[in-house]
């Protein structure tokens, strides 16, 4: 039988029988392994192959027609040296992690909007203050630099907790559901003097890395708040 390898430390019992019944469906064998370590003298034998941070069995997968990234990210797997078969396909798991990232940064922006790391400071000294000035989801406005799945995730949340405006940016500047306006990220130097809150969910490519530099951030109001 056809073989599919699958990395399964970040897996339990009931990922892994999804997994198993899924490849026998299209007559494969599904094998699991807990490390990259584990995999590596297999590698040869998979056809298709499930993971993440597994470059090196990539790279070492000469049969290999699929490798399925358990990751929305693909960044290590996008030069041809990156491949033992270059013309396997490759596919990302973009769409996953919609909900539970958003639900990351809505954390991290309430943390942040009510100076809780400030407040612990405080509670670790043993001492006492409702002093400092916080701020608020609700009535507040949100620039949310990237408009796709985690961008409308974190939108939808901050809406049903009563922000009052929601912008985008994106590569397109087009129209999403969720979000007042978007703009193109062309216009971002334009945009960032009058962010209030700035949270960034763009994909890791070449257009995007270091996008927030030094001097771009320099834009940036006084007392913003920023998420990444």
């Amino acid at each position: 039988m056809r073989r599919l390898g699958a990395l399964d430390h970040y897996m339990n019992d009931q990922h892994r029988e999804m997994v198993r019944l899924a490849a026998e469906r299209c007559g494969f064998s599904a094998e699991f392994f807990g490390s990259v370590e584990a995999a590596l003298p297999f590698a040869e034998q998979f056809e298709v192959f499930f993971g993440c941070n597994c470059q090196r069995v990539i790279k070492a997968a000469k049969n290999l027609r699929w490798f399925a990234c358990a990751y929305a990210g693909i960044d290590p797997y996008v030069e041809d040296d990156a491949w033992g078969n270059p013309a396997c396909l490759l596919s990302n798991s973009a769409g996953a992690y919609g909900v539970t990232i958003a639900e990351h940064v809505v954390m991290v922006l309430l943390m942040l909007l009510r100076r809780m790391p400030e407040y612990e400071a405080v509670v670790r000294d043993r001492g006492w203050s409702n002093q400092l000035p916080i701020r608020s989801i609700r009535d507040n406005a949100f620039t949310l630099l990237g408009t796709g799945n985690i961008g409308v995730n974190v939108a939808q949340r901050l809406r049903g907790m009563g922000a009052a405006k929601i912008t985008g940016l994106s590569r397109s500047g087009q129209a999403v559901s969720g979000f007042d306006e978007v703009y193109p990220i062309s216009r971002l130097e334009e945009i960032l003097p009058s962010v209030k809150v700035l949270v960034m969910s763009l994909p890791g490519t070449p257009e995007t890395i270091h996008i927030l530099n030094r001097d771009r951030i320099a834009l940036l109001p006084p007392d913003v708040n920023r998420s990444y």
